[in-house]
């Protein structure tokens, strides 16, 4: 789904962080700690703009001491806020 982020600079945010990986062809997954809920995102940087592909809360496990994958997150403008408090 589209969101309303900046994609320049979402590009440079996910080119200079440990946690995002280039998968080639403007997509990219990320892990996002440092947001109101972290989150695993799947996104493709294209002509139309930022397109969140898929998107899963990230839930802390402390007796586990991991993170693991939680419920899928649909909410367009969620994911925008999500991405933008990111790039704040």
């Amino acid at each position: 789904m589209l969101v309303n982020v900046d994609a320049a600079r979402l590009r440079a945010f996910l080119e200079g962080s440990e946690d995002a990986e280039a998968l080639g062809g403007g997509e990219y997954t990320v892990d996002l700690y440092d947001v109101d809920t972290p989150v695993s995102m799947d996104i493709l940087l294209s002509k139309k703009g930022v397109d969140v592909l898929a998107a899963l809360e990230l839930i802390y496990d402390e007796g586990e001491d991991g993170w693991y994958l939680g419920e899928k997150i649909k909410d367009a403008e969620r994911l925008a806020a999500l991405l933008n408090q990111a790039l704040a």
